[in-house]
């Protein structure tokens, strides 16, 4: 009985480990690719990188380009690492290594270059090619090099279907062109002064074969031409001063912006309002939830996407700062994003519109009803009253709602000049906020005056007289006058030996008397004894001071 039932059980585990096995086998047979090794090589001046995988691709992958750090990133969807390893030394050429990096079933492989440098992906059975351009020789190219932007992949001709002119926000000029599907191939160069399109293997509609003139718009784009030649539609783009452009396509859209070149070299923004590094980037058909992860990669931000974002987008950028490709993804999408911190959530703008009504009518609701508080503010040179008029639930104009909630209420004491408000938590905040502005000193201006007593007394005052005598007939006693022997009396004639004496001045211009005082005075006589001649000179002064005194300096 023991072994029938242990042979039972025996089977039955048998059973299982076959069962086990079988599924093990089945998950091995649809298991992942697998990259087995990755080579380099230089052909004509050009990097190529050999991924060499366990299975072929059933079509080129997806991948972009960065210009700082120089990188190529390709994205191979379903594919695992086989190698063993997750670097790959390879200094040679342009690139200097290779990094693989595995996220769930999608496997980065990362090329560190030395140089930033263009890449094209192409199949050969099993193996995924990877041609790099010579990165030295694209660094050091003429102006007028061609840049192929898009590959054609299309049979046949197709037809251009709008051309249109527009000024950006920025003041940049934006041309926009309206092609027939995502195919198109676009060869841009620069032609002396001007920039040249080409549309591969396109036609012009006679409406649009024209010259457009946009000067007034303010942009550095001067002219526009748009002609046939041959199979290809020429753009001609003719700016003014320094320039510089950048090129971006949306599904059928291909936009070519033209700017002022900023010539600032310590300014980081490489064109107006957008301040990130550039990059490349080159997606046929890819989702959106896939390209919002391409630039959270490079930019290091984690990304939140809202589930009604979907759908794909074929886009082709080159060289575009990271923050204008992810601009120009939501505007070709519709979508919005709001960042908090260094998260960032994306979703449609309804629905970011729809969340942020939301969430404010969730925050008026917890204000009604959150309990309320009461606290006290402490004025040292506004009136509490004043500030009262301008708290209130009607505000010091009587209209509307003052800063209080609708349940908020004040009141003022003018003895202690405090104010006491009862309200929310976050509304105390803000009236805390708002009186410590308030309650500042008021600025003033310094008035200051004298009040003095004073008297006018002052003045100055200079004379001098001139007189001229003749001694002939002077009594002999006096005839030994000496030189300068009482002058004055001499000159006034009122000598009191000889009251008679006549005064002699034909010059008489004494100084007057100030305050009161009389004016001093110096006499000087002169006397030839031989000619019996006298001449007399006086000179007179007088200064006078007045005094006063400060009563009070008021201030106000």
């Amino acid at each position: 009985m023991n072994y029938a039932k242990e042979k039972r059980m025996t089977l039955t585990l048998r059973t299982m480990a076959l069962g086990f096995a079988a599924f093990t086998a089945s998950i091995s047979m649809a298991a992942q690719n697998a990259i087995q090794s990755i080579n380099s090589s230089q052909q004509g001046g050009a990097d190529v990188i050999r991924i060499e995988l366990a299975e072929p691709l059933s079509a080129v992958p997806s991948g972009f380009s960065l210009q700082s750090p120089a990188r190529v990133a390709i994205d191979l969807p379903g594919v695992s690492n086989a190698i063993g390893k997750s670097n790959i030394d390879i200094q040679q050429g342009n690139v200097r290594s290779v990094n693989i990096a595995q996220a769930g079933e999608r496997t980065r492989v990362v090329l560190n270059l030395k140089q930033a440098s263009s890449y094209k992906a192409q199949l050969e059975g099993k193996t995924l090619l990877l041609v790099l351009d010579g990165g030295a020789a694209a660094a050091g190219a003429a102006p007028a090099e061609t840049t192929r932007f898009a590959e054609n992949l299309n049979k046949g001709t197709v037809s251009i279907q709008a051309v249109d002119f527009r000024r950006a926000p920025d003041g940049a000029g934006r041309i926009v062109v309206d092609l027939a599907n995502n195919q198109v191939g676009v060869d841009i160069r620069q032609q002396g002064q001007s920039l040249l399109v080409e549309f591969q293997k396109s036609s012009l509609p006679d409406s649009l074969r024209r010259r457009l003139d946009v000067a007034d718009f303010g942009t550095p784009v001067q002219k526009i031409s748009t002609t046939q030649i041959g199979d290809k539609v020429r753009l001609l783009v003719e700016p003014r001063g320094a320039w510089e452009h950048s090129a971006y396509q949306t599904d059928n859209q291909f936009v070519l912006e033209v700017r002022t070149q900023v010539l600032d070299p310590n300014k980081l923004t490489p064109g107006p309002g957008y301040t990130g590094d550039k990059l490349s980037l080159n997606f046929q058909d890819i989702e959106i939830r896939a390209l919002l992860q391409v630039i959270a990669d490079f930019t290091n931000f984690n990304v939140v996407t809202s589930e009604s974002v979907n759908g794909t987008v074929t886009l082709r950028l080159k060289d575009v700062p990271w923050d204008q490709a992810l601009d120009i993804i939501m505007q070709a999408r519709g979508l919005g994003k709001r960042m908090t911190g260094n998260v960032m959530l994306v979703a449609p703008k309804d629905e970011l519109a729809a969340k942020e009504k939301a969430d404010l009518e969730a925050e008026k609701s917890k204000a009604q009803l959150e309990p309320l508080k009461t606290q006290s503010f402490q004025l040292n040179y506004a009136k509490a009253e004043a500030i009262v008029k301008g708290l209130d639930k009607e505000g010091s104009s009587g209209k509307g709602r003052g800063i209080l909630s609708e349940r908020g209420s004040l009141i003022s004491d003018a003895r202690s000049n405090q104010l006491f408000v009862t309200d929310i938590p976050s509304k105390l905040e803000e009236i805390q906020a708002l009186v410590a502005k308030i309650d500042i000193p008021v600025r003033q201006v310094l008035i200051e005056a004298r009040v003095v007593e004073a008297d006018d007394k002052f003045g100055r005052s200079l004379g001098a007289k001139l007189g001229y005598s003749n001694f002939k007939n002077a009594s002999s006693g006096q005839s030994n006058i000496g030189g300068n022997y009482d002058a004055v009396g001499y000159q006034t004639g009122q000598l009191a030996d000889d009251p008679g004496f006549p005064a002699t001045q034909f010059v008489n211009l004494p100084a007057v008397g100030q305050g009161g005082n009389q004016a001093g005075s110096f006499a000087l006589s002169l006397f030839n004894s031989a000619a019996n001649r006298f001449l007399n000179l006086e000179i007179s002064a007088l200064e006078a001071d007045g005094r006063g005194k400060v009563i009070s300096s008021p201030r106000i």
